[in-house]
């Protein structure tokens, strides 16, 4: 088999007989999968077939992509001309083309036709919004990729970047409302004008021919019409899915026929890991779930490809990650259990992050408030630190790849309490982050913030500068929405318009290739905080008006704590410890507070609203800090209640009786007070000690004249005898 061909640092994919793997081919250009060595992804090298009429045209077109990245368009990472041959390099996209996969079918849902159309339309919309970018095949340019059991995302894979005319084709086309009709008026039929049922089927063919002319009439002239059509198409849809996608109606990942089976998957790792279950995640389809065979640990499994697929720095990044992760300085990071070789399969082992990821929180939640993403960022900054010390070749991070610890795991029915609870009414949590590739990051599935970056070199000392973390917080606020996820902007309009710009202003100094730290960046986005009043400090923390110092306060009872926002990123405060916690931690050497903690105060000293979860009171959102079956059930056992009861019950009888005085302790104490003096029992006098004996030859007689040493009794002794008392008492001989 010949080695992989090389172009610059993009290593050209082979298969399994040794011939480069082609994704278009066509009078324009020829397309193949190649993998970034420096990035460690995947990526599409589009070669153009002609020369270039007008280059400035193509580089302007080039650019205007690159500065205006979105989650559904694929990314231009580098383009220019090589030996006369104008390129340009877009990321991956890890599905199969829409035509293809609606050319294998020959009915489909009804449900799955209009998630379909939907998702296409919203990607339309994307793409129109940043420019006349959208070819002239749509269909064989949106690529379709399932990321869950019953959903499903269409993607652009390629991008007009020459202008054939075809733009204007589309422009004096006034056709998209007739074609729009066409397929609301197909689907409307096919569904009964009712919202679609799970089991209608739909035919693909001519789903595919009104779709692909809808798709062919949109631009930026009509991304009003287009929403439209889409918000008409949603109310066919129902509100709950049961069930799955069926398995022949499955769309194929790209890489997956380049890779071993899942059976020489789990044979490499045979002795070492117990598989549970080769059910897939179509999140996550090239991991496999199981459990450490020694240690008892939940952990996923997936496969180092091949060298034919990539290049042999992702085993190195494996084995590094290896051996950094396993180190007690970085807690922050994902560890990598295991990298092992076997049956001529590698493979990877890294345990499971039992918590929530990002990705997961906005897909419940949609979008976070402003203060919500603060927590997040302040508490991101601990595992970017140890990120950059570790040195590791990794250059990206995925929402999916930041997770929130709770001590809970993701199964855990009290996460979806947490999913829609804000963050700062959360108990405690703590960030962690994958810090090795994993082959759903190198294919491109998930949401990277650094899409809305561009992809030049940019002089700094890490990739996750101030500029990365106001891509995220892009994300996170709903500002620009990931894929899948129809964001709902709340809050006030004034603060989150001064966010924007913020964020805008970080973002542009990447562009100029100034990129800001992520300590300023935190100090700015804190004072946009504290300016707008989210946070109210109770009346015994007091807000610092001056956030370029931090200044140490007394610590006599009358000083009070001040609340500033970190500077720069040795400044920064152990966020993520007070978030662990729960509570607000201050430095040892001053009393001085993160502004991150102060969030947790809720308001400060305001109550709660009253829908919000009480955690105060209702434990079951905390972290177990005893084994499971030592936690405090739900149901209290029946035995229990009537012990309690009745011991209540004779605990309450007693007390009514001893107030009403007829108890009977009462009865005894007042029976020996009357009792006559006859019978009193005088008090046994002690006995005398052995140097002082009683003489036996004295008699001991009662008489009337002694006096008495108890009631109704008297004692007298014989003349000439000497009491105890006067034995005792008498002074001894001088």
């Amino acid at each position: 088999m010949p080695d992989p061909s090389q172009f610059r640092h993009y290593q050209i994919v082979q298969d399994a007989d040794g011939n480069n793997v082609e994704l278009v081919r066509n009078a324009e250009q020829v397309a193949v999968l190649a993998f970034d060595t420096q990035r460690l992804e995947y990526v599409h090298c589009h070669v153009l077939l002609e020369p270039l009429a007008n280059r400035g045209a193509f580089e302007d077109a080039c650019r205007k992509v690159q500065r205006a990245g979105h989650p559904a368009m694929a990314r231009v990472i580098e383009y220019g001309e090589d030996e006369g041959n104008p390129f340009y390099i877009t990321s991956n996209i890890d599905g199969e083309s829409l035509r293809t996969f609606l050319m294998r079918l020959t009915d489909m849902p009804c449900w799955l036709a209009v998630m379909l159309a939907c998702r296409s339309l919203e990607t339309a919309v994307a793409v129109a919004e940043r420019g006349d970018f959208l070819t002239d095949q749509p269909l064989d340019h949106f690529r379709v990729v399932q990321t869950g059991p019953q959903t499903v995302q269409v993607l652009a894979a390629d991008l007009r970047v020459l202008d054939n005319g075809g733009a204007k084709k589309r422009a004096l086309k006034s056709g998209f409302e007739k074609q729009a009709k066409f397929l609301k008026a197909f689907l409307l039929e096919q569904a009964g004008g009712k919202v679609t049922l799970p089991d209608h089927p739909v035919p693909a063919p001519e789903f595919m021919e009104l779709l692909g002319a809808c798709l062919f009439n949109t631009g930026p002239g009509v991304t009003v019409a287009i929403r439209d059509l889409k918000n008409q198409l949603l109310k066919l849809s129902p509100e709950h899915l049961s069930g799955e996608i069926p398995t022949a109606q499955k769309p194929r990942a790209l890489l997956a026929p380049l890779l071993a089976s899942y059976q020489d998957v789990a044979r490499g790792v045979v002795n070492l890991v117990r598989i549970q279950s080769q059910r897939l995640d179509m999140a996550n389809p090239y991991s496999m779930r199981g459990t450490l065979t020694k240690a008892g640990r939940g952990v996923l499994i997936e496969q180092v490809p091949p060298a034919r697929v990539c290049c042999p720095q992702v085993l190195s990044a494996d084995q590094a990650a290896l051996k950094v992760t396993k180190k007690r300085e970085n807690t922050a990071l994902i560890t990598v259990a295991l990298v092992n070789e076997a049956e001529g399969t590698t493979c990877l082992v890294e345990e499971v992050a039992e918590g929530i990821s990002l990705a997961d929180l906005l897909k419940e939640r949609r979008s976070l408030e402003t203060q919500e993403a603060y927590l997040v960022l302040a508490g991101l900054d601990t595992p970017l630190t140890q990120l950059d010390a570790a040195n590791l070749t990794i250059g990206k991070l995925r929402l999916e790849d930041i997770f929130l610890l709770t001590g809970l795991p993701r199964e855990d029915a009290r996460c979806a309490k947490l999913l829609v609870s804000k963050l700062n009414e959360w108990p405690a949590f703590n960030l962690v982050v994958r810090a090795h590739p994993t082959l759903a990051s190198m294919v491109g599935r998930g949401t990277d913030p650094a899409v809305l970056l561009p992809q030049v070199a940019i002089k700094s000392d890490t990739l996750w500068h101030g500029g990365w973390l106001a891509a995220l917080t892009k994300l996170l606020i709903g500002l620009e929405s990931p894929v899948g996820v129809q964001a709902e902007l709340s809050g006030n309009s004034r603060e989150r318009e001064t966010v924007a710009r913020l964020l805008d202003e970080e973002i542009a100094k990447v562009f100029d290739g100034k990129p800001g730290t992520r300590g300023d960046f935190l100090a700015r986005y804190a004072r946009v905080i504290q300016h707008h009043d989210l946070v109210k400090p109770s009346t015994e923390l007091s807000v610092t008006a001056d956030m370029d110092r931090i200044q140490p306060k007394s610590r006599g009872k009358s000083a009070t704590r001040s609340v500033s926002a970190p500077l720069n990123r040795d400044a920064v405060p152990p966020v993520a410890g007070a978030l662990t916690s729960g509570s607000i931690v201050a430095s040892p050497e001053t009393n001085s507070i993160g502004f991150a903690e102060l969030l947790f105060r809720s308001g400060g000293g305001e109550p709660a609203p009253p829908d919000s979860p009480d955690w105060a009171k209702a434990a079951a959102g905390a972290p177990p800090t005893l084994p499971e079956y030592l936690l405090p059930s739900d149901e209290v056992p029946q035995w229990l209640k009537t012990a309690v009861f009745i011991g209540g019950s004779m605990i309450l009888g007693a007390f009514c009786a001893h107030l009403s005085g007829k108890a009977l302790w009462l009865k005894k104490q007042d029976e020996l007070k009357n009792a006559p003096a006859a019978i009193a029992v005088p008090k046994q006098a002690p006995t005398p000690p052995k140097a002082l004996p009683v003489p036996d030859d004295v008699p001991l007689t009662p008489t009337a004249e002694t006096p008495s040493k108890g009631p109704g009794m008297s004692l007298s002794l014989p003349a000439g005898a000497t009491g105890l008392r006067d034995q005792l008492s008498r002074e001894p001989a001088k």
